[in-house]
C-alpha cells in the first residue's frame, strides 16, 4: 500500500566520442513513466497530463540548462571509465 516514484539516468552509447552519447532521465511514478528528458531533442517531454504540465516547465526554467549538462558530467566521463576498465578488455 503506497506509492512508488522513482527517477531513472541511463548513457545510451557506442564509443567513447560525445557525439555518439545521449543521456536519458526519467521520473516514474507506480511504474508509469510520466516525465523525460532526451539529451538528443534537449528538452523534457511529458507522457501524462502531468507530465507534459511539468515538462512545460521545466522547459522554460533553470531545470532544462542543469540536465543539459548530465550529458558531460555524467555520462562522457562514466563511458571513458567503462571502456578503460571494462568493455575494452572483453
Amino acid at each position: 500500500d503506497g506509492f512508488l516514484h522513482f527517477r531513472t539516468g541511463t548513457c545510451l552509447f557506442n564509443s567513447t566520442k560525445a557525439d555518439d552519447i545521449a543521456y536519458i532521465e526519467s521520473y516514474y511514478l507506480n511504474k508509469l513513466k510520466i516525465i523525460s528528458f532526451d539529451s538528443r531533442v534537449e528538452k523534457y517531454v511529458g507522457y501524462t497530463e502531468f507530465g507534459v504540465y511539468n515538462a512545460k516547465a521545466w522547459n522554460e526554467g533553470p531545470e532544462v540548462i542543469q540536465t543539459r549538462n548530465e550529458k558531460e558530467r555524467y555520462c562522457v566521463h562514466n563511458v571513458g571509465l567503462d571502456y578503460r576498465t571494462g568493455l575494452a578488455k572483453s
